[in-house]
């Protein structure tokens, strides 16, 4: 057990190693950022100097993580997720929440502990109630580590926009209520709404992580992140600016520590983005979902254009001249509409979200296994959304991850590496850079690349260097995607995914070299084959004009003719006299 100097806090993986290595990392990027201020954006981050893609800006650990409001009841010291029925409490404090007596978790410092016991909180009260633990965490802070606290309750909260709304009045009574009875809170807490403002901190800069899950669960995707995920608290990273065309990409490890790359290349004095909602909503959902959790409206180029950089992924195809798309369109506050491009027509916008509603039950109703039925309802779906709409994007998504469970049939593969192209044509309009999502479809793009051009070269429909061609595809695709990945934590699965796809790529260069060798080889032989064919034929075509030369010695005469008519004799004799006739 150390105490770090960077942090000021008791760790049990910190020692003179991991305080250098912060302090390396601290000096690294001190030259990459800098935080300004403006009216529009508040304070943020921009670029001190040029960067180059993929270059670390910067690198900082949580200073809290913990479940979201509505999330289930987590191990103070690991962060899993326990059965209140058979859950224990910390053997010093009596009060944080314990998978196990034993449990060799390191979140689960000795000054929280020893705060905790001083203050003679019931652990039955966090059973009972796991939302406030992650507000408790921060209030705790205020008593062992006021620096740290300090620079969080400096942090955006928002707290007049949240005045009085419906998430107010909730954490008031999952909250704020059951913090009163533990007499932590004192009178100018409640005076100040402490209480109320470290929720809106947690609920505006938190960053969602995801916790550590088995190996064999790790691969499975996320339906319901309050339950699946965490949340986790970064000074540093909350000043980073949002935009839905972000120039930052954010990986988090098992240690809840977030690394912030440049996604593209970003100028100098630029802003830092990064995208605080999901890419695959459309301007609506997005729009909806930072006013109430940010409480801001977004203005980036994506939002502006009703299109969505002409992916369409809003998009219905207009019923009323069925060539057009509806578009959304906000004309002013609370009015919105969607407008056919084509014939003007346009529709209320209850209506369109009926027909959304409609879409995401029928979703919901699928087997996720019968990729029949999937298809089946892709194909209805297609007359009434546009194809790259989000909703039929995320229909592609998980045919794609049928398709590479089924057999490998020509026809599956063909399937396969037609909605992998359908969706890169929509990521890369809206995830330029180093993009999560597109090296994962590019993994299984070029798979499927690789498995139908050996079949096909196997059934004698592509020849050698039409192989070669297609096995090069899949290299540059592969690569791209384990260029990707690598900025992903190795335990993650997308770091496993990567060190497969660098083992893969290796396989497969060794194989293209190999049928370049084999071909070289073959046009070798097929050249020595083709010379020695004319060899012979150039010799037996000699051997039959010395034949002829032979044949012909001595039926010409030495001045070229035949006497006075200068013609070539019959062969073998001499030119016969004529028979006088006597009268």
């Amino acid at each position: 057990m150390f105490q770090c100097y960077i942090y000021n806090l008791t760790r049990n993986n910190c020692g003179p190693v991991h305080c250098e290595d912060i302090l390396l990392l601290v000096k690294m990027t001190a030259k990459t950022y800098k935080i300004t201020q403006s009216d529009s954006l508040g304070r943020y981050m921009v670029a001190k100097r040029q960067l180059k893609q993929g270059e670390l800006i910067l690198k900082e650990e949580a200073v809290l993580v913990g479940p979201h409001l509505n999330g289930p009841a987590r191990c103070f010291k690991c962060l899993k997720t326990i059965n209140l029925l058979m859950c224990s409490f910390c053997n010093q404090c009596n009060t944080a929440l314990m998978c196990t007596n034993d449990c060799q978790g390191k979140h689960h410092s000795d000054d929280e502990c020893l705060t905790l016991r001083t203050q003679k909180i019931k652990g039955q009260i966090l059973a009972e109630n796991p939302s406030v633990i992650f507000p408790l965490c921060c209030l705790l802070l205020g008593i062992y580590n006021p620096e740290v606290y300090e620079e969080i309750i400096s942090m955006e909260s928002h707290l007049e926009e949240r005045r009085n709304t419906p998430i107010w009045r909730r954490h008031k009574i999952s909250v704020e209520d059951i913090l009163k009875d533990t007499n932590l809170l004192t009178p100018q807490d409640l005076q100040e709404e402490v209480v109320q403002k470290i929720c809106g901190i947690l609920d505006v800069n938190s960053i969602e992580v995801k916790c550590v899950r088995p190996a064999n669960l790790s691969n499975l995707p996320i339906v319901d992140p309050e339950k699946q995920c965490l949340r986790g608290l970064y000074p540093k990273v909350a000043m980073i600016a949002h935009n839905c065309l972000p120039n930052a990409y954010l990986a988090a490890d098992d240690n809840f520590s977030i690394s912030v790359y440049a996604k593209v290349d970003i100028k100098e004095e630029a802003p830092i983005f990064i995208n605080y909602t999901n890419v695959l909503q459309g301007n609506q959902e997005r729009q909806l979902s930072l006013l109430e959790g940010k409480y801001f409206t977004c203005t980036c180029s994506r939002c502006r254009d009703p299109s969505e950089l002409g992916t369409e992924i809003s998009s219905l195809i207009c019923h009323k001249c069925r060539k057009g798309f509806l578009r959304y369109t906000e004309l002013e506050e609370n009015f919105q509409l969607w407008k056919c491009s084509e014939c003007k027509q346009c529709f209320k916008d209850f209506l369109i979200k009926l027909a959304i509603e409609e879409a995401k039950r029928r979703i919901d109703d699928l087997d996720p296994t019968d990729v029949q039925q999937m298809e089946n309802l892709y194909k209805k779906l297609l007359l009434t959304f546009h194809p790259n709409h989000y909703l039929l994007l995320g229909l592609k998504q998980a045919l794609v991850s049928l398709y590479s469970k089924l057999p490998p049939t020509k026809s599956n593969l063909n399937r396969k590496i037609d909605l992998c192209g359908r969706l890169m044509s929509v990521f890369g309009k809206l995830e330029p850079g180093i993009s999560r999502i597109k090296a994962l479809t590019m993994y299984e793009l070029q798979s499927a690349i690789v498995d139908i051009s050996n079949k096909q070269y196997r059934d004698k429909e592509i020849g050698d260097e039409e192989l070669i061609s297609e096995l090069q595809t899949a290299e540059k695709i592969l690569k791209d995607s384990v260029k990707y990945l690598l900025y992903e934590p190795p335990k993650s699965p997308e770091g496993r995914m990567a060190q497969m796809g660098l083992n893969e790529l290796k396989m497969l260069r060794n194989s293209i070299q190999s049928i370049q060798k084999d071909l070289v080889v073959s046009k070798e032989q097929q050249g020595d084959k083709k010379a020695e064919i004319a060899r012979r034929l150039k010799e037996k075509l000699e051997k039959n004009r010395e034949k002829t030369q032979k044949s012909c010695e001595g039926v010409i005469t030495p001045d070229g003719g035949d006497g006075e008519n200068g013609k070539l004799a019959k062969p073998g004799g001499k030119k016969r006299n004529k028979k006088k006739t006597v009268t």
